[in-house]
């Protein structure tokens, strides 16, 4: 087998690859998250205890409940704990625990802890799709919900992450479900609602295009023409975005309704930093997202383009105290 230059890496930095790689990940941050409140709402001596002192006083006794040794293997990489995952398990915990005291500062989150309520990761749950979501043949059930505490359920995001990457079938049953808020809210008409599904549907059928061909050039073409229909679409009705980016942060659309499984309505976002932003979808209406959605190219043979929201922090938490501008 010959290796061109351009690909040629020695073992000595293939190793050091593989190695920076298994420190990076290893735990996921719901598990983190659940793991560190339910300890933290527990009384110590003292009081309450605090997440941040917790998981540095696991690093170094065995005993603790925190301990990388005393956990089982849910949450870790390929469902099974590696001493290679010891390093991204205290990073996502110290992450966790940031972000932990900061949500017992805000006031639906405080009393959620203050009065015991424990949570469990949910992001394996499956509701029930909606009759929109069948009609259009959107057949994804994957939960919006990722953590729930007490009655509250959380859309967990680190950092810049996606709302949504949805296929021809969802596009078409996100935007059904967004168009008639958007003509409750007064946003837009019956019929301008009309004209957007019907360019929607123009959208879908490039998405759906992509799947059926394997040439990149043909697959940038229909990319570039969804993407024409919808900054058309977005520039001809600001606020549908909005209404977009609130279906795929909630899943109340999907889901059949706010409160019902699958759904979401807080979303929290931490950063490495120790910054937190939290949305409740339901009184809060400033934009989620800022810019419009944008059409990419199929993950994969075989599969269809989609059209992803993209969520940035440094929109979400611009212009406050010591956060990312």
């Amino acid at each position: 087998m010959v290796i061109g230059m351009d690909t040629l890496v020695t073992f000595q930095s293939f190793g050091q690859f593989l190695l920076t790689e298994a420190k990076k990940g290893g735990f996921d941050d719901e598990h983190a998250l659940v793991k560190v409140w339910n300890h933290s709402r527990r009384q110590g001596s003292r009081g309450p205890l605090n997440a941040m002192k917790e998981v540095e006083k696991a690093k170094k006794d065995k005993k603790h409940p925190l301990h990388f040794d005393n956990q089982d293997d849910k949450g870790f990489t390929g469902g099974k704990k590696q001493e290679h995952h010891r390093a991204g398990y205290y990073a996502e915990m110290e992450h966790a625990a940031k972000a932990v005291e900061s949500m017992k500062k805000h006031p639906v989150f405080k009393k959620s802890h203050d009065e015991g309520h424990e949570a469990e990761v949910r992001g394996e749950a499956r509701g029930k799709l909606s009759e929109t979501w069948k009609k259009h043949g959107a057949g994804n059930t994957t939960s919006k919900e990722d953590v729930r505490i007490g009655k509250h359920a959380v859309s967990l995001k680190k950092g810049d992450s996606q709302l949504m990457s949805a296929e021809h079938a969802e596009t078409r049953a996100i935007y059904h479900h967004a168009t008639e808020r958007a003509v409750k809210a007064g946003h837009m008409t019956r019929a301008h609602a009309e004209h957007v599904r019907k360019k929607i549907h123009k959208v879908a059928k490039h998405l759906e295009a992509m799947k059926n061909t394997t040439s990149k050039d043909e697959q940038r073409k229909h990319r570039d023409a969804a993407q024409k229909h919808i900054d058309e679409i977005h520039g001809e009705h600001p606020h549908l975005t909005h209404h977009v980016a609130h279906e795929a942060a909630t899943g109340h659309g999907k889901f059949g309704g706010s409160g019902t499984e699958g759904t979401a309505r807080h979303l929290v976002t931490t950063t490495h930093h120790g910054d937190i932003h939290i949305h409740d979808t339901e009184t809060n209406h400033e934009p989620i997202v800022h810019g419009h959605p944008r059409v990419a190219l199929p993950k994969g043979p075989g599969r269809p383009g989609n059209l992803k929201l993209d969520y940035r922090v440094k929109h979400t938490l611009k212009g406050k105290p010591g956060r990312p501008k």
